[in-house]
């Protein structure tokens, strides 16, 4: 078979005949072996056109690194053996890179496998997330909300103009998380991330709109670096390796952290029970301390949107993964995918990121960060792809940090022009409460967790304009149903819901 000449013709053939090797293994990479960057010669008549291939690849365990639709190719991380696999079925390509085995020190500003030294190390991202703190006490937090396998701390920024978590008005506002790097190599994510930091306390301290009036209504809290073990080997042994430093006595082999939350984990194929596997899952769901940090700060904020840096690919994700899954708000997340689209160009300046539920687009996914979000709090989440590789010169950095701090800054616009806030009150103590908040067109089809209030009876979520029936109930089951009008406009008080 020709895959070069007729992949779009023959792609669902193609799977038929591959769905027998499906005992193949990637064969693991041990030092000394050579391990290639591998491109796939794969034609793509549009962005959707590689999913059964790069399906059937994951499911056999091959290292997918991203794919190019417009130039038609599918990057593979492998070995000899697995560069033969591939041609033996019709998969033709070529070597773009071998790896560096073990570490190069660093010559010409470049440090292990030829990364510039210039990018975020763990200890460069703890200091300069100190520095900013100390800079911006009034505005920022710092807050370790983990630590590693390996003991290092895993850290979270709070931007806002109410810092403190103790102050009632903190709960009054609506939380975003920003999180980079859950993969090790994709060294991009966290330089975006923590740009937003000097974004916003910038235009907040010159008083510019929109970012001064946004966190007036938003906490903002960013995570640039989850995987710290994993960034570490990155630079000291092997600057393609992708899982955290789950290790045994004999040997570091990682889990996949973005494989390991609890919803939908090991759910319908969308990771490996291999510890050989790039997208190994872990020994159950939660298992690792870097998934528990971004859980634990999920549990103190009840993040309301919520956006992801990975890479590579320049796509725009959003829930669910698992094959043929719509959340209940695809619409809504359907909508800001293409808006988000327009305005982010590919690193070649022909077209744009490609939206899509990583189904769609890629293969299937379970146990990800992002549909945890939006399962267990509701948050409208967004994964966004960067870049066409995972390490780029670091000339890409400043525009690649110019292009999304535009996409970022347009997202939190959004979300905040569609937000929903309201403050449920018990009309027997005339007092804020706990409730838990229905919202009748919104169904929870796939074990989402309900919607709740705040510990101050704050609930937000971000909606598209239309009529809602939202109802809150108490603890004791009592009730009060009301009519919500969402308008294409920033809402100004909260809606006071009392329940008799």
């Amino acid at each position: 078979m020709n895959i070069k000449r007729s992949f779009a013709l023959l792609l669902p053939l193609f799977v038929v005949v591959l769905s027998a090797w499906a005992f193949i293994t990637r064969p693991t990479y041990r030092e000394g072996q050579k391990t290639y960057r591998f491109l796939i010669h794969a034609p793509m008549a549009t962005p959707y056109s590689g999913r059964n291939l790069i399906g059937w690849l994951t499911q056999n365990n091959f290292d997918v690194a991203g794919f190019n639709w417009q130039q038609g190719t599918i990057e593979v991380i492998t070995d000899d053996n697995g560069i033969q696999t591939l041609k033996a079925h019709g998969l033709d390509g070529v070597i773009r890179q071998q790896a560096i085995g073990g570490h190069t020190p660093g010559v010409g500003g470049t440090g292990n496998g030829g990364i510039d030294l210039r990018y975020l190390t763990p200890q460069k991202t703890e200091e300069m997330l100190k520095a900013i703190n100390a800079r911006f006490p009034q505005l920022t937090r710092l807050e370790q909300i983990g630590k590693s396998n390996e003991g290092r701390p895993i850290w979270a920024l709070l931007i806002s103009t109410t810092p403190d978590l103790k102050n009632p008005k903190y709960f009054d506002k609506a939380t975003m998380i920003f999180d980079g790097m859950h993969h090790a190599r994709e060294i991009m994510t966290s330089e975006i991330v923590m740009d937003v930091a000097p974004a916003l306390l910038s235009a907040m301290v010159a008083h510019q709109q929109p970012a001064s009036g946004i966190l007036d209504r938003w906490n903002i809290w960013i995570v640039p670096m989850l995987n710290v073990d994993g960034n570490n080997m990155v630079w000291t042994s092997d600057a393609w390796w992708r899982k955290n430093a789950r290790a045994d006595r004999t040997e570091v082999f990682g889990v996949d952290l973005n494989r390991n939350y609890p919803f939908k984990w090991n759910a319908c194929n969308g990771s490996s029970g291999s510890q050989n596997s790039e997208t190994y899952r872990g020994a159950g769901p939660a298992s690792e301390p870097e998934t528990q940090a971004l859980m634990r700060l999920g549990q103190m904020t009840q993040p309301s949107a919520s956006l992801s840096y990975h890479s590579y690919s320049e796509l725009i994700l959003y829930p669910y993964g698992c094959n043929g899954v719509l959340s209940g708000e695809n619409a809504l997340l359907e909508s800001l995918g293409k808006e988000l689209s327009a305005i982010l160009p590919v690193d070649s300046g022909r077209g744009n990121y490609t939206p899509g539920t990583p189904w769609q687009i890629l293969y299937s996914v379970d146990g990800d960060s992002m549909g945890y979000l939006h399962a267990e709090y509701g948050a409208t989440a967004i994964t966004f792809e960067v870049n066409q590789e995972f390490q780029p010169p670091y000339s890409l950095r400043e525009p690649t940090l110019i292009k999304h701090r535009k996409a970022w800054q347009y997202f939190l616009s959004r979300v905040d022009s569609s937000l929903l806030s309201m403050k449920v009150i018990d009309g027997r103590t005339g007092q804020p409460t706990l409730a838990r908040i229905d919202i009748s067109t919104i169904p929870h089809k796939y074990g989402e967790k309900p919607f709740h209030t705040n510990p101050n009876g704050n609930f937000f979520k971000v909606l598209n304009p239309g009529s809602y029936a939202v109802k809150a109930t108490l603890a004791d089951g009592r009730t009060s149903e009301t009519s919500i009008q969402m308008q294409s406009r920033a809402q100004g008080q909260a809606v006071q819901v009392t329940v008799p």
